[in-house]
C-alpha cells in the first residue's frame, strides 16, 4: 500500500527509486511495498532527523555548509597541487642536480605512480566507505608519505614514502570533488568544484616560493617535502567536523531496501566495472571521460610549463634569479586564472566554457609552432611568453579546473565511482607517460612539433566534444534516467 505525504509548495523533488527526499523541506514520501513500509520508515526518520540541516538541501544550505564544503576541496586541493609540484624547486637544487636522469626520473614519477593507484583505489573505497572515512585516509597518507620523505635519506626509501604520498593524492583526486558534488546544491556545485583546482594551483605556487626562498637553506629539501604534511593536518581537522554524504547514505539504504523489493522494476543495485561497460551511457560516458582526460592532460600545459624558463631566456630574461622569479610571477597567473571558472562556470555552464578554453589553448599551441618556424630571437621570445600566458589562461578557465567536475557528472549515481575513479587513473597514466617520454621526444622531433602535436591533441578533442560533450550545468543527480 503506498503512502503519500504532501509537500511545499514548489519542491524540486528528487526520485531515489524507493525513497523520494525534497530539497524544500525535509518531508519524505515512500512508495514502497507492505514488505518494505517499516524499513523505509527508519531510514527517513532517521534521515530527516540527521540530515534536516544537510549540505544537500537546498532550504539549509547555510554558510557553515559552504564553509565546510569549501575546506575539503581547498585542502584537498593543497595537498594535491603542494605535493606533485615541490618536486620541480627541489630537482632546481643543486644536490639534486649532480643526480642521474634515471634518479631524477623516479623521484619524479614516483608519486605519479602512486597517485595512479590511488585514483583505483579512491573509486573502491568510497563506494563501499563512504566519502567522509577516505577523507581521513588521504590525511593520515599524506603526512605519513610528507614527513617520511623529509626525514629518510635518498633515495630508495625517499621513493617508497613519495608512492605513499601518491597514494593520498590520488585518492584526494577522487574523493574531494565527489563529496563537494554530492553534497552541494546544483547552483553551487560547479564553483565549489572549481575551488580544487584553485587549491592546486595555489599549492604549486606555494612550491614554488618556498623552493626559492630555500635554495640556499640547510636541509632544504627536507624542508620543503615536510611542509606537504600540512595542508593533509587540515584535511585531518576538516574531517571531524563535515558528515558523511547523504546522497550515499540514502543510496546503500535503496540498495538494502531493493533486496526486499524482489518485484520492483527500479532496483538498481547493480555496481562496478561490470554494469558500466555493459551499458550504453556508461561506455558514451567513460568515452567522453578518456576525450577530458587527454585534453587535461595531452593538449600542451606540461609542455608550456617545461619550456617556460627557455622561454623566459629567449625573451632576454636572464640575470641572476629573474628566471626563477618569472616562473613564480607565471605561477601566480596561473593561480588568478583559475578565478575565471569560479565566476563563470554557473553563469554558462561546463559545455560552453570547456570549449571556449580548449580553443583558446590549440590556437596558442599551433600559433606558437608555426612562429617556432618563421623567426627567432627575443622577437620569438616575447611572442611565445605572450602565448604562454594566453594559453594558460584558458587551460584554468577550462580543462584545469572542469576535469574534476565533469569526470564525475557524466556518470549517472550508480557508475559514478568506478567511473571517476577509472578516469582519473587514465589521466595519471598519462601524466607519466609524458614525463617519461617528453624530453626524448623534444630532442627526437623539435620543440616547434611537440606543439603542433598538442595542438592537433586540442583541436581533435574540441571537435569531439563540440559533438559528444553534454551540458550538466543543471543535472538533478538523482534523475538518471533522463540521461
Amino acid at each position: 500500500m503506498d503512502n503519500q505525504v504532501n509537500d511545499e509548495k514548489q519542491p524540486l523533488t528528487k526520485a531515489v527509486d524507493g525513497i523520494v527526499t525534497t530539497s524544500k523541506s525535509t518531508t519524505t514520501t515512500t512508495t514502497t511495498s507492505n514488505s518494505s513500509s517499516n524499513n523505509n520508515k527508519k531510514f527517513n526518520a532517521y534521515s530527516n532527523n540527521r540530515y534536516s540541516t544537510a549540505v544537500s538541501s537546498s532550504s539549509s544550505f547555510t554558510r557553515l555548509a559552504i564553509f565546510k564544503l569549501t575546506l575539503v576541496n581547498i585542502c584537498g586541493g593543497l595537498t594535491f597541487g603542494y605535493n606533485t609540484g615541490v618536486i620541480a624547486g627541489v630537482l632546481n637544487l643543486d644536490q639534486w642536480k649532480s643526480e642521474s636522469e634515471v634518479d631524477r626520473g623516479l623521484l619524479t614519477c614516483s608519486i605519479l605512480i602512486g597517485a595512479m593507484f590511488g585514483s583505483i583505489i579512491g573509486g573502491i573505497v568510497i563506494e563501499r566507505l563512504g566519502r567522509k572515512l577516505p577523507i581521513l585516509f588521504v590525511a593520515v597518507l599524506t603526512i605519513i608519505g610528507a614527513l617520511g620523505s623529509s626525514f629518510v635519506p635518498p633515495l630508495w626509501p625517499l621513493l617508497i614514502f613519495r608512492v605513499i604520498l601518491g597514494l593520498g593524492v590520488g585518492i584526494c583526486g577522487v574523493v574531494c570533488p565527489t563529496y563537494v558534488s554530492e553534497m552541494a546544491t546544483p547552483e553551487k556545485k560547479g564553483s565549489l568544484g572549481t575551488l580544487f583546482q584553485i587549491a592546486i594551483t595555489v599549492g604549486i605556487f606555494v612550491s614554488d616560493v618556498l623552493g626559492f626562498a630555500f635554495k640556499s637553506a640547510i636541509y632544504n629539501y627536507r624542508w620543503m617535502f615536510g611542509f606537504g604534511a600540512i595542508p593533509g593536518a587540515l584535511l585531518l581537522i576538516t574531517y571531524f567536523f563535515v558528515p558523511e554524504s547523504s546522497k550515499w547514505i540514502q543510496k546503500k539504504s535503496q540498495q538494502r531496501n531493493s533486496f526486499l523489493l524482489v518485484n520492483s522494476k527500479n532496483s538498481r543495485n547493480e555496481m562496478g566495472l561490470k554494469v558500466l561497460l555493459s551499458k550504453s551511457i556508461g561506455r558514451f560516458s567513460l568515452f567522453i571521460g578518456v576525450v577530458l582526460a587527454i585534453n587535461n592532460q595531452l593538449t600542451g600545459i606540461n609542455a608550456f610549463m617545461f619550456f617556460s624558463p627557455s622561454i623566459f631566456e629567449s625573451a632576454g630574461i636572464t640575470n641572476g634569479n629573474s628566471p626563477m622569479i618569472a616562473t613564480i610571477f607565471l605561477v601566480g597567473w596561473n593561480v588568478i586564472t583559475t578565478l575565471i571558472s569560479t565566476f563563470l562556470i554557473d553563469r554558462i555552464g561546463r559545455r560552453k566554457l570547456m570549449l571556449i578554453g580548449t580553443l583558446v589553448m590549440s590556437t596558442s599551441c599551433i600559433i606558437l609552432a608555426i612562429l617556432n618556424l618563421l623567426i627567432k630571437g627575443t622577437a620569438l621570445g616575447v611572442m611565445s611568453i605572450i602565448l604562454l600566458f594566453i594559453f594558460i589562461a584558458g587551460f584554468e578557465a577550462s580543462a584545469g579546473p572542469l576535469f574534476w567536475i565533469l569526470v564525475i557528472e557524466i556518470f549517472p549515481v550508480e557508475m559514478r565511482e568506478i567511473g571517476s575513479s577509472i578516469l582519473n587513473a587514465i589521466q595519471w597514466i598519462f601524466n607519466i607517460t609524458l614525463s617519461f617520454s617528453f624530453l626524448s621526444l623534444v630532442s627526437l622531433i623539435g620543440q616547434s612539433a611537440i606543439f603542433f602535436i598538442f595542438g592537433g591533441f586540442g583541436v581533435l578533442c574540441l571537435i569531439f566534444m563540440y559533438i559528444y560533450l553534454p551540458e550538466t550545468k543543471q543535472d538533478d543527480d538523482d534523475d538518471d534516467d533522463d540521461r
